[in-house]
């Protein structure tokens, strides 16, 4: 590979790593906006129920984790996130726990 070559190459992943932290701001932005969209359904479906799910979006994907009483509860809360926009996919590691 000749100098000129790795030299463009080197200039592309320089633009290329500018890119991305230029949209990181915006990303963090929608990530905000998603956690509150699903934190209020929760809280909307959800009022003095005792469960505890918590959320946490990072790049689009939703991080559910807490505790719930029933799979349902679990199942209505993956299917809550799926459903707000901007989300990409749903991380689910909610525990049951029966009789709380």
């Amino acid at each position: 590979m000749s100098a000129q070559t790795a030299f463009i190459i080197f200039l592309a992943l320089v633009a290329l790593a500018v890119g991305v932290g230029l949209t990181r701001p915006a990303r963090r932005a929608e990530d905000i906006a998603i956690s509150k969209a699903m934190t209020a359904a929760l809280a909307q479906e959800y009022p003095l129920n005792n469960c505890r799910i918590e959320v946490k979006a990072v790049d689009g994907v939703v991080i559910l984790g807490g505790y719930a009483q029933e799979r349902e509860q679990v199942r209505r809360a993956v299917e809550l996130a799926r459903a707000v926009q901007g989300v990409t996919s749903v991380d689910e590691r909610v525990v049951i726990r029966s009789g709380h």
